[in-house]
């Protein structure tokens, strides 16, 4: 594997592991707007599936509203067609709060940031090394004179010439 190639896939393997990370939180405390993973009971599972005919046992996606008999969660459900744009297709899910069984809050992480953006950089500068082939043995300089065949020794020069 080339170096660039390398750089390539340290750089997608950080981008997968993300900046965040999810903290468990009370559902009562998460603020509106705030991006969340909720795990649904059994029965609102099947509620989703037979009306929407969406298989979510987790709701990764942000809490839109909180009323006292119902959560508004706007999940993404789907990506439209590459045609268009690729655009994310977004849906609003309400489920009761006792429908909610654990609820996890996505928060930033310092360490994976800091660690994204050295390996990033890391890549990028193996990146630069190689695209100018500093770190590359280069080809000899060539003798001065030109090509052996047009070089004349000093001395039979002058009597051919």
């Amino acid at each position: 594997m080339t170096g660039r190639g390398l750089s390539l896939c340290a750089a997608a393997a950080t981008a997968a592991l993300g900046c965040y990370t999810y903290a468990p939180a009370v559902m009562e405390t998460v603020p509106v707007g705030a991006r969340v993973r909720a795990l649904l009971s059994s029965e609102a599972e099947a509620a989703l599936r037979d009306s929407l005919g969406l298989d979510l046992r987790t709701l990764n996606g942000t809490l839109v509203q909180r009323q006292d008999s119902r959560l508004l969660f706007q999940v993404r459900t789907a990506s439209g067609s590459a045609a268009f744009g690729s655009q994310p297709l977004n849906q609003r899910i309400a489920v009761s709060p006792q429908d909610v069984l654990r609820v996890d809050v996505r928060r930033m992480s310092g360490v994976r940031t800091g660690v994204l953006a050295g390996v990033l950089a890391g890549a990028a500068l193996v990146v630069a090394i190689e695209g100018f082939g500093l770190l590359r043995p280069g080809t000899p300089q060539p003798p001065p004179g030109g090509p052996p065949e047009l070089r004349r020794p000093w001395g039979l020069g002058r009597i051919f010439k």
